[in-house]
């Protein structure tokens, strides 16, 4: 109830109990609800990404079909438009207006599978051993695969021309699956654990891996950074590099290797007995305040003098500098493991920083890496691997990969600063869906859309694409 006029009151109409609407079909055939992502499909070609695509994939056998670019730009938009499954194809492939954008009909589900099918080698899997991990060397054509990545890469160093700033942050993540040919993870269930470097400045995926579940997420970390410092495209100065990552680049290899590139790093220390002990000698007078966080939790920091053995030490060598991280509450509540404080542990080879700043850096790598693993696996799709064969499942998380990273280099180039930020579920429901229709004029094929969104978004979109600088092919 509610009052109107001079205190009377009216009865607050409710919702009805249905849609009061009738619907019947009619629409033009050459309509679609995806008119959006045309800004997508015209970056994937003007960068040349997709003539990448289609000069370093190997040829098919039969000239008749779709040619590789098209496979590849076909899995762009099943990833952007939010499909999930191979299977996806069948209902985008119905999509007459999507055809007309994109020039020719999406593959059919069993097409795409037997394309994926191709990336894999079953004779790289000959020397998997009955027992522990294993990581194959990639087929030629997943190879390629990944110069296509790199393309994306290069062009957003050309279009966008981003400082010499590269900090490369390497973390794995868990995919579970019940595939009998998954491995179990540490965490008892089987799956996946692919591994990953972002350049977190740019937040582009530089590297990727696809891994069995049993492989532990530091074997191979070192070649993998290395592959994506290689990918990045020559710069007159050269680039200015620094890593970060969890525990599972704490191995002294890998540590003297990056320190003797001149990179900087910072990585999260195992909690050895003696690097505890060290701790425990530090007096109260020696730990600095951090941030008091929600729950009255206490967060500190203090340097450490520990320095362990290392074999390949030279006389000259300075050691790393560890700084420790203590938790506590302020009313010495107790954690969930019985324990009153929680101790951490990051090593670098960083002197000059101060220990809270060199810990924040460090600590910055959740919002990439971290992030880029919750978009791959929950806003696109790489929680879900379509195939039992080790090389398909690999070509699609390539695909992902290159999904997220044309979506990256999209809002750096052409959207409003508004969608500088966008996840993809937002760019799809903002962007990528709207309604269209095709009609032709004067000989011309025409995009019919709502007047608002050509004018604010698709037609400035466009423009910024073609005036833009693209590295050449």
């Amino acid at each position: 109830m509610g009052a109107q006029g001079g205190g009377k009151m009216f009865k607050r109409k409710g919702l009805p109990s249905y849609v009061a609407m009738e619907f019947e079909g009619g629409l033009p055939e050459l309509s679609t609800p995806y008119a959006g992502v045309t800004l997508l499909i015209e970056l994937g070609r003007v960068s040349g990404v997709m003539a990448t695509a289609e000069r370093c994939l190997p040829d098919k056998k039969s000239p008749k079909g779709l040619g590789q670019g098209q496979l590849v730009e076909s899995f762009v938009i099943l990833g952007a438009l939010g499909g999930d499954c191979v299977d996806d194809f069948d209902r985008l492939r119905l999509d007459r207006g999507l055809e007309s954008m994109l020039g020719y009909q999406l593959p059919a589900a069993s097409t795409a599978r037997q394309w994926l099918d191709l990336f894999h080698d079953e004779a790289l899997l000959q020397d998997r051993p009955m027992q522990g991990s294993f990581i194959p060397m990639e087929s030629a054509r997943l190879s390629a695969l990944s110069a296509v990545r790199q393309r994306v890469t290069h062009g957003y160093v050309a279009a966008v021309k981003p400082a010499n700033d590269v900090t490369l942050d390497v973390d794995a993540h868990l995919v579970e699956s019940s595939k009998s040919t998954a491995f179990r993870t540490y965490e008892g269930f089987r799956g996946y654990q692919p591994l990953l470097v972002t350049w977190a400045e740019t937040r582009l995926i530089v590297a990727d891996q696809f891994r069995d579940g049993n492989v532990p997420a530091s074997k191979g970390i070192k070649e993998l950074v290395d592959e994506a410092y290689d990918s990045l495209p020559h710069r007159e100065g050269g680039w200015q590099v620094q890593v970060r990552s969890d525990s599972a680049a704490y191995e002294q290899a890998v540590l003297d290797h990056w320190h003797s590139r001149g990179w900087r790093f910072a990585v999260s220390a195992d909690m050895s007995q003696q690097l505890r002990a060290e701790i425990a000698k530090l007096s109260s007078d020696e730990w600095h305040f951090w941030a008091e966080e929600r729950g009255g939790v206490i967060r500190e920091w203090a340097e450490v003098p520990f320095v362990p053995s290392r074999i390949s030490e030279h006389r000259d060598s300075q050691p790393y500098r560890y700084v420790a991280i203590r938790i506590r509450h302020t009313q010495g509540t107790l954690f969930a493991d019985g324990n009153e404080v929680k101790h951490f542990a990051v090593v670098s080879n960083d002197w000059e920083t101060g220990g809270q700043e060199l810990l924040e850096w460090h600590r910055g790598k959740a919002g990439t890496v971290e992030h880029s693993h919750l978009v791959l696996k929950d806003e696109l799709a790489a929680g879900v691997y379509p195939s039992a064969k080790f090389g398909a499942n690999a070509a699609w998380l390539r695909l992902q990969v290159l999904t997220h990273n044309l979506l990256e280099l999209l809002k750096a180039t052409a959207l409003d600063q508004e969608y500088r930020n966008a996840r993809p579920k937002r760019l799809r429901f903002a962007i990528f869906t709207q309604v269209g229709s095709v009609v032709r004029h004067a000989r011309k094929q025409i995009m019919r859309m709502m007047s608002e969104i050509v004018m604010k978004i698709i037609r400035p979109g466009r423009q910024r694409l073609r005036a833009l600088q693209w590295s050449p092919g």
